[in-house]
């Protein structure tokens, strides 16, 4: 069966392309390839990010195998693959540990409508052997255009995302400190895992839709609810460790030396 590209800037067939490209104010746009599903998302996606100033639509395809992935990023050259599915399962990840093989440079966010723990474990084991960024979302939980713009981003960056609604999920398929992180609201989870993929109070804000003071607030409450800082190490640093380990990102205790 021949897979349908859409090639948003070409009349015909597929052409390279560099990973980026500017936006006129001298900010490169992050170059995105999406393959989803369901058409209804992917249109949805298409005409979310058409003239979107941060983000560049290279194509599209209702096509998830491993095979028309590595074509469309061999020959669009995107940043960042969106690969939306309906469930999360182990076979998904091997396409994208297939895919890594072949495009070791293109980052990944991938959407799933649910998942089952196998799949989640093997998310969990590819991320830990990534060199480039990888997100992973409940689609359900998407709010706004905002949001999925700052995970698209921070995947180009190189950061791992993890979806705050799946992390009891992945505390049962990992090891590490879980007690602790379990003590905490679900909103500071969420608020500590956009600490943990690197933005500011502000930024977090902007995207949680919240006053900055309160999450200022949510943030001294995480800190009064995990195991003490150590003296040497600043209290965010301490606890987004315990939540990168918590979720098994990391291993569960320090290598010694």
């Amino acid at each position: 069966m021949t897979t349908k590209v859409y090639a948003m800037e070409a009349e015909q067939g597929i052409i390279p392309r560099t990973a980026s490209t500017s936006n006129g104010n001298g900010k490169k746009r992050v170059k995105l390839y999406l393959a989803e599903e369901q058409q209804m998302l992917r249109e949805a996606f298409r005409a979310f990010f058409i003239d979107h100033g941060s983000i560049e639509v290279v194509g599209s395809s209702a096509d998830t195998s491993a095979e028309a992935l590595a074509a469309a990023a061999i020959a669009l050259n995107p940043k960042v693959i969106l690969m939306g599915i309906r469930v999360l399962q182990p076979a998904a990840v091997e396409k994208l540990e297939a895919l890594r093989e072949q495009c070791p440079g293109t980052a990944f966010v991938l959407l799933s409508a649910s998942y089952d723990l196998k799949g989640l474990k093997s998310l969990r084991e590819f991320a830990r052997g990534t060199k480039v960024g990888c997100a992973y979302l409940l689609k359900h939980t998407i709010d706004t255009v905002d949001q999925l713009t700052q995970v698209i981003i921070s995947a180009a960056e190189g950061r791992i995302i993890v979806d705050p609604a799946v992390m009891d999920g992945l505390m049962t398929t990992g090891e590490g400190q879980t007690a602790l992180i379990k003590e905490l609201s679900p909103r500071e989870v969420e608020v500590l895992s956009w600490m943990a993929k690197g933005y500011r109070n502000n930024t977090i804000a902007e995207v949680l839709c919240l006053e900055p003071k309160t999450v200022e607030r949510h943030i001294n409450s995480i800190y009064s609810k995990l195991e003490p800082c150590p003296e040497a190490q600043h209290p965010r640093v301490h606890a987004v460790t315990l939540y990168m380990r918590a979720t098994g990102l990391l291993p569960a205790n320090p290598i010694s030396d």
